[in-house]
């Protein structure tokens, strides 16, 4: 009994080997996909962008706290805001426009995207602190809302609809041109231009 044991296992043993074998080559490629999509991909580049303008928000909207103290925090808010929202449309919302099953959340999103512009330039050149006040609480619900509605409806769904190499090479361009805004002071300054930044489907 002992000695067929054993020669079952010399059998099934080389199989075996030869089974791993085949396979390693896979798991290394999808350990490196693994490894390098994280970084590159938008989602991810996005989800980080959100959490400093969080921070900025409940600090803008706390109407609780010194206006100057508010103020501060809407004068490094604004450009963090526009050197991550233009890059995102010029991005992310091209793709989404151009793929039949997301292109009324890429309309959606452009549009808060510019209602929260224009109430951003509003408060730069605003001097009345209540009318301030008022205005800066509502850019922060708008911009709250828009982010959760981002993390929790649009992009799962963008994940689901896209392939790992758009993400990544989605994520390239919007780290590209969110270098530029910043370099111009986080202002929409450069050209707003849809860019061919994605392969053609």
């Amino acid at each position: 009994m002992k000695s067929a044991k054993k020669g079952k296992s010399k059998k099934t043993s080389p199989a075996l080997k030869a089974k791993t074998k085949k396979k390693s080559p896979l798991r290394k490629v999808a350990r490196s996909r693994r490894e390098t999509s994280p970084r590159d991909d938008i989602i991810k580049l996005i989800m980080e962008d959100h959490k400093p303008l969080k921070k900025l928000l409940r600090v803008l909207k706390n109407t609780k706290l010194d206006i100057e103290e508010r103020r501060n925090a809407f004068d490094e808010f604004a450009p963090l805001l526009t050197s991550h929202s233009k890059p995102e449309e010029q991005s992310l919302y091209v793709f989404l426009k151009d793929n039949v099953d997301l292109r009324e959340e890429g309309f959606e999103s452009e549009v808060e995207h510019t209602l929260a512009d224009a109430i951003v330039e509003e408060l730069r050149r605003m001097d009345d602190d209540d009318r301030w006040s008022a205005q800066a609480k509502i850019l922060s619900d708008l911009v709250e809302r828009h982010i959760e509605k981002e993390e929790d409806e649009v992009l799962p769904l963008f994940k689901r609809k896209s392939e790992v190499e758009d993400r990544v090479q989605l994520g390239q361009s919007f780290q590209r041109l969110k270098s530029e805004f910043m370099e111009q002071g986080g202002r929409g300054t450069i050209s707003e231009q849809p860019r061919e930044i994605y392969p053609s489907h």
